[in-house]
């Protein structure tokens, strides 16, 4: 038997960065402990493998955006990655507020959707999956806050899709993380900065787990 029959490689498949992050958590935090669960995030991220996640820098900003929502109130993210972000928003939901998290990638919504599980935060996060082009339209009423953190190129046409399909309100803030140097964001930056629909404000800061420079654009929506 040569080695590609060999019964050891038959449907052997190596876990996904996702899987390998997932499983460092598991091992490092118990469940149900958010505080704990973020740190070991952090801790593969840093020591590890790098991980496209907001991070501990610009994670508390996110954090107090959450926290300053009103209690019942709804969350877009767009971008879910590992889950990361998805359990720190969750976790700072007021009383009654809801997540609703869209990511295309199986293997992330597969990794998110079990990271939330863990965090015990399933009641008040849902990850949907598909892209987020198809499933903005799909979206019903106003959202208070809206994390952008998925591919950088679609920041500026996914915002105008959520601003026709009515999906912000007067006062309702978008959270543009990586809009660094890095990430090509002037298109992005130019539309909230000059469209006349945002009073807007670039924050700057760092790449998760690096010293280089990142930073956020939080906008609020005039109406």
């Amino acid at each position: 038997m040569n080695f590609h029959e060999s019964p050891t490689n038959i449907g052997a498949t190596m876990p996904t960065i996702h899987q390998r992050a997932l499983d460092f958590v598991r091992s490092n935090a118990p469940p149900g402990d958010v505080t704990a669960i973020l740190a070991a995030f952090d801790d593969y991220g840093t020591n590890h493998e790098f991980l496209m996640n907001v991070g501990p820098e610009k994670g508390p900003m996110l954090t107090a955006m959450v926290a300053a929502q009103p209690e019942g109130g709804r969350v877009l993210e767009l971008g879910c990655f590992c889950g990361y972000s998805s359990i720190l928003i969750g976790s700072a939901l007021p009383s009654g507020a809801t997540l609703t998290g869209i990511e295309i990638d199986p293997d992330s919504v597969a990794i998110a959707r079990q990271t939330v599980e863990y965090a015990g935060l399933s009641d008040r996060v849902e990850i949907i999956e598909g892209g987020s082009g198809d499933m903005i339209p799909t979206l019903t009423d106003p959202f208070d806050l809206v994390f952008l953190d998925h591919w950088k190129d679609l920041y500026k046409t996914d915002l105008i899709s959520i601003e026709s399909n009515n999906l912000l309100r007067a006062g309702s803030t978008v959270f543009a993380d990586n809009v660094g140097p890095l990430f090509n964001p002037e298109e992005y930056l130019e539309y909230v900065g000059t469209s006349g629909h945002y009073d807007t404000k670039y924050h700057k800061s760092h790449i998760e787990y690096t010293n280089r420079e990142d930073g956020v654009e939080i906008s609020v929506y005039r109406g």
